[in-house]
């Protein structure tokens, strides 16, 4: 069936009403009690306007953004264009939290903790570990605390975490970052008005469709590729994806590449064919417009596969298995049943898996050592493996659904590294490294649980990357 049939279908059925007045025609209740529930203040226009509240921030020199998942996912992409201003974290690298904590103790710095409900583990513990007693500090949530009001900026409870652009959790990292407010509320609109259309023009019913038709033709895998490969946008549209198609074993697995169809690319157009959608990116004000829309066409293809796009399933399970064997090491109860150094080794070289997942854990990376582990796995399997890379906690709040609630054909391996440091978490009984290996673990005891091919080692850094190397020397 060709392009046209599909978008015809998608017009025909009007799925963009469906989806801004959803009913059980539009997609599954998922984990909603009713439709009434669905969060759809995204979809709405804005009146952002400069206020005091907003000023008052600019007094400071730099901005340091801690959190996880769609919380901190702009706050990311505004420190690849203004890292001399925004600063984020959503990892447990030892040497970047000692580092920013030394910025933290600045008055010229402010702290933004990022966390929609407040109740985010990682969160809290990067807040405790970088600036549990700073001064300069505000928090970015719908919950309503405790704390001086000037302290709290508010996000609506209507708009779930990876459609949050629209929020503070979007607009305020690009405005500290340089950004004109009334400029990102007019691309906001202006996408929301043009996404609206019933109509074969509108971009986000053209991207959907081509989902949608290649979906249908078993192609499951899209590519991603951005003009620039470091500015965290593949990242921001893997979590979208990941999280709102990756449900009921159906779903999109965005992988990072240009080397197979259906593709969604980043450059200076936009152009849609049958397999690819090119779309125009600019690193200003109208970042916002081509996110807006890419927003809009995920909605439209979950409706058009039968899944639910706002909720996330799995991504509390491991949240919920941590604590609970945290809560046993009180106890000093076994926990850990890992396989054989010798048997991992045996796996990589001889897996034959169509996907290889790498679940890394470690608070003992930074990014240098990331990226030569991602480069040494690659070049272990060659350029026709299908190899993807994760590292928590980061993945559990982007791609962790995804791998729990699609995709059994993955072959899952979690890796804790062991490093020569750790930390003390304030308040708490364990230390940080104690917290990661949980972690870690637990992740790989809930992907069993739900059926998914998943193998727990240990090892350290060096070990991995010396084995790994042995057979490409």
């Amino acid at each position: 069936m060709s392009l046209e049939k599909y978008l015809d279908q998608i017009l025909d059925q009007n799925i963009i009403s469906k989806l801004l007045s959803p009913n059980n025609d539009s997609f599954p209740l998922g984990d909603f009690t009713n439709y009434q529930e669905i969060p759809l203040g995204w979809t709405s226009n804005l009146s952002y306007k400069e206020t005091q509240e907003y000023k008052e921030l600019k007094k400071f020199n730099k901005y340091i953004f801690i959190g996880m998942g769609g919380a901190i996912s702009m706050a990311r992409i505004a420190s690849f264009i203004n890292p001399k201003k925004i600063i984020y974290i959503d990892n447990f690298d030892i040497k970047l939290i000692k580092s920013l904590k030394q910025e933290a103790k600045k008055s010229s710095t402010a702290v933004f903790i990022c966390s929609k409900s407040n109740q985010t583990i990682e969160t809290k513990l990067l807040e405790n570990l970088i600036a549990v007693n700073k001064k300069e500090k505000f928090y970015i949530t719908d919950q309503i605390l405790d704390i001086e009001k000037t302290r709290q900026l508010n996000t609506p409870k209507n708009i779930g975490g990876r459609y949050s652009i629209s929020t503070h959790l979007g607009i305020l990292p690009f405005y500290l970052a340089g950004f004109n407010l009334k400029k990102i509320t007019n691309q906001i609109n202006k996408a929301n008005k043009e996404c609206k259309i019933n109509d074969k023009n509108n971009h986000a019913i053209l991207i959907a469709g081509m989902l949608y038709k290649n979906y249908i033709d078993n192609k499951n895998l899209v590519s991603i590729y951005s003009k620039n490969q470091k500015d965290f946008i593949y990242d921001w549209l893997e979590q979208l994806i990941s999280e709102s198609t990756g449900k009921e074993e159906k779903g999109l697995l965005p992988i990072k590449s240009l080397n197979f169809y259906p593709v969604i690319k980043f450059g200076n157009e936009n152009n849609f064919t049958d397999e690819s959608a090119e779309l125009f990116i600019e690193y200003n004000e109208k970042i916002f417009y081509t996110f807006q829309k890419l927003m809009y066409s995920i909605s439209i293809f979950c409706s058009m596969i039968n899944v639910q796009p706002f909720d996330q399933p799995n991504v509390e399970s491991t949240k919920i298995r941590t604590q609970s064997i945290l809560d046993k090491l009180k106890d000093k109860k076994e926990i850990f049943h890992e396989n054989s150094l010798k048997e991992l080794y045996q796996l990589l070289e001889k897996d034959n898996s169509d996907i290889i997942s790498f679940l890394i854990f470690s608070s003992n990376l930074d990014n240098n050592m990331k990226e030569k582990l991602v480069d040494t796995i690659k070049s272990f399997y060659g350029k026709d493996k299908k190899v993807i890379i994760f590292f928590g906690p980061s993945y559990l709040h982007s791609t962790g659904q995804l791998l729990k609630g699609s995709f059994k054909n993955i072959k899952n391996y979690v890796i804790y590294l062991h490093g020569n440091e750790d930390l003390n978490i304030p308040n708490s009984l364990y230390t940080l490294n104690t917290f990661v290996k949980n972690q870690g673990y637990s992740d790989h005891l809930e992907m069993k649980k739900n059926k998914r091919n998943s193998f727990y080692f240990e090892t350290t850094y060096d070990e991995i990357i010396k084995k790994l190397k042995v057979k490409n020397d």
